[in-house]
C-alpha cells in the first residue's frame, strides 16, 4: 500500500527526471566551451536531486514493509503475502564463540542505509568514469582483483537486501545466514526425541534423536549484460533499471536452486528433490486440481510431523491461475478453506510446468512447509568485471550464495520434516 509520502516523492520524482533531462539537452546543445563547467554543474545537482529522492523513496518503503501489517483473522489472505513472519534475528555462534547472525525476511543485511550510489550508478561510473563525489568515494572503496571489481559493502548489501525481498523462498519465510567464509557447517534433526512419564528414582527411557550435520558450501552465479557507453551516460534512470533487471533474473535462479534444484548443474540442490520429504500426489498420471484437498492433505502431513502450520505455498503461475478459477456446482467460486485461508500463496516462474508423471508431461508441483526452517547461506561479495575488448560489456558476479548441501539427502531444513509436496498437478 503507498502512503501519501511516497505518492509525493513519486510526483516530484517526475519533475526531477524533467529537470535532469534538460539540464542534459543543454550540454548536447552548448557551442559555447565557458559554459561546460556550469552546465555539467547544473546536470550534477539535477542528478543529485534525483538519488536524494530515490533515497527517500526506499526509506519510506523500508518503513512501510517494516510495519505489522497483518491481516484480521476473518479476512480473506489466501494468496497474499503479509509482510513480516517475525522482527528479531537468530543469533548462532561458531566454534571459537563468535556471534553468527540469522536474519529472518524482513532483517536487512546491510547494517546501515547507503546513502552513496546504487549498483547501477557504480556500474556506470566503473565504465563511463565517476561523475559526482559519491562516484568517485564508491569507486575509490572498491576493491580491483584479477576476477574485476569488488562492489564497495554498502552497495552490496543494499542490492543482495534487494534481491532477498524479491525471491519467493525468502518471502517465505527462510532465513538467511550471512557467510564469511567459503563453507559453514550447520546441524539438523532429521527425527524428533521422545520424552516419557517415570516414577521416582526410575531410569529415564532411552531416546534416539537423529542428527545430521549440513555443510553451506558457497556458489557462485554469474551473468554478462552488454550495454552501450552512451546509454550508460545518457540514461537518468540507469541505477533503477539495471538493478532491477539484475534483482528480477538472480531472484528466479535463486528461487530455482533453493526450492526445485535435482542438483545436476552446478547449483545446490533443492529441497524438493530431498529425498524422503511428505508428499502429497495427484494419481499416477497427475490430475488437474478440482479443490484445495490436496493443499489440506499436505498441511496434515505436516501435523502429523510436528512441523506446525505452513508459512506459504509456493506454486507456477498457471497452478495459482487454476487454483483461482476454481468453481463449486453452481459454477460460483470455489471458497477458500478456513484452515488455509491465512496461509500466503505465490508464484514463481522458477517452478517447472514440465514434469513427467505417468503419461502426463506438463504436471507442476506445488511447495508448502515451514520456510522458516529452511536456511539460505548468502556471502555479500559482488564483482563486476569490464571485458576490455567488448566496448561495455559487464560481467556480474552477484552474491555468492547456498542452500545447505551434503549427501543426496541434504535439503536445507533445520527440522528435516517441515516440507511437503503436491506433486503432479496438471493444467485445468
Amino acid at each position: 500500500m503507498k502512503t501519501a509520502r511516497l505518492i509525493e516523492l513519486e510526483r516530484d520524482r517526475l519533475g526531477l527526471i524533467d529537470e535532469a533531462r534538460a539540464a542534459l539537452r543543454a550540454i548536447e546543445d552548448n557551442t559555447d566551451a565557458k559554459r561546460d563547467a556550469g552546465l555539467a554543474r547544473a546536470h550534477e545537482a539535477a542528478m543529485r536531486k534525483l538519488d536524494e529522492n530515490q533515497l527517500d523513496q526506499d526509506e519510506e518503503r523500508s518503513n512501510v514493509s517494516n510495519a505489522d501489517n497483518r491481516p484480521d483473522q476473518s479476512g480473506d489472505g489466501f494468496g497474499q503475502d503479509f509482510g513480516p513472519l517475525y522482527t528479531a534475528p537468530s543469533v548462532w555462534s561458531d566454534v571459537n564463540g563468535n556471534p553468527v547472525t540469522v536474519l529472518e525476511r524482513n532483517q536487512p543485511m546491510a547494517t546501515r542505509n547507503n546513502s552513496g550510489i546504487g549498483f547501477g550508478e557504480y556500474v556506470r561510473a566503473l565504465v563511463n568514469g565517476p561523475r559526482t563525489e559519491a562516484e568517485r568515494r564508491a569507486l575509490s572503496e572498491g576493491t580491483a582483483t584479477e576476477g574485476g571489481y569488488t562492489v564497495p559493502t554498502p552497495v552490496s548489501a543494499e542490492f543482495i537486501d534487494k534481491l532477498r525481498a524479491a525471491t519467493c523462498a525468502i518471502r517465505a519465510g527462510a532465513r538467511t545466514v550471512p557467510m564469511t567464509s567459503a563453507t559453514l557447517s550447520m546441524a539438523r534433526l532429521d527425527t524428533d526425541p521422545t520424552v516419557s512419564w517415570r516414577l521416582e528414582n526410575a531410569l529415564i527411557d532411552d531416546s534416539d534423536p537423529v542428527f545430521s550435520q549440513l555443510l553451506l558450501e558457497a556458489k557462485a552465479c554469474a551473468g554478462i549484460v552488454k550495454v552501450s557507453r552512451e546509454l550508460l551516460s545518457d540514461s537518468v534512470n540507469v541505477n533503477e533499471i539495471l538493478t532491477n533487471a539484475f534483482v528480477r533474473v538472480m531472484a528466479l535462479e535463486l528461487d530455482r536452486v533453493a526450492l526445485w534444484n535435482d542438483g545436476t548443474d552446478d547449483g545446490p540442490i533443492g529441497v524438493a528433490a530431498t529425498s524422503g520429504i511428505n508428499e502429497v500426489s495427484m494419481g499416477t498420471n497427475g490430475a488437474a486440481l478440482t479443490n484445495y484437498n490436496p493443499l489440506i492433505d499436505a498441511r496434515y502431513e505436516l501435523q502429523l510431523d510436528n512441523a506446525g502450520d505452513p508459512t506459504a505455498f509456493i506454486m507456477h503461475p498457471r497452478t495459482d491461475r487454476d487454483m483461482a478459477k476454481l468453481v463449486n456446482g453452481n459454477d460460483d467460486p470455489l471458497p477458500v478453506p478456513e484452515v488455509l485461508r491465512n496461509v500466503p500463496r505465490m508464484s514463481t516462474t522458477s517452478a517447472s510446468i514440465a514434469e513427467t508423471q505417468g503419461s502426463a508431461t506438463t504436471a507442476s508441483s506445488i511447495l508448502t512447509g515451514n520456510f522458516r526452517e529452511l536456511f539460505i547461506g548468502i556471502r555479500d561479495q559482488v564483482s563486476i568485471t569490464r571485458q576490455g575488448r567488448h566496448p561495455a560489456r559487464i560481467t556480474r558476479y552477484p552474491a555468492r550464495w547456498v542452500i545447505a548441501r551434503g549427501s543426496k539427502a541434504s535439503g536445507g531444513f533445520g527440522h528435516f520434516p517441515s516440507l511437503a509436496l503436491v506433486s503432479a498437478c496438471c493444467e485445468r
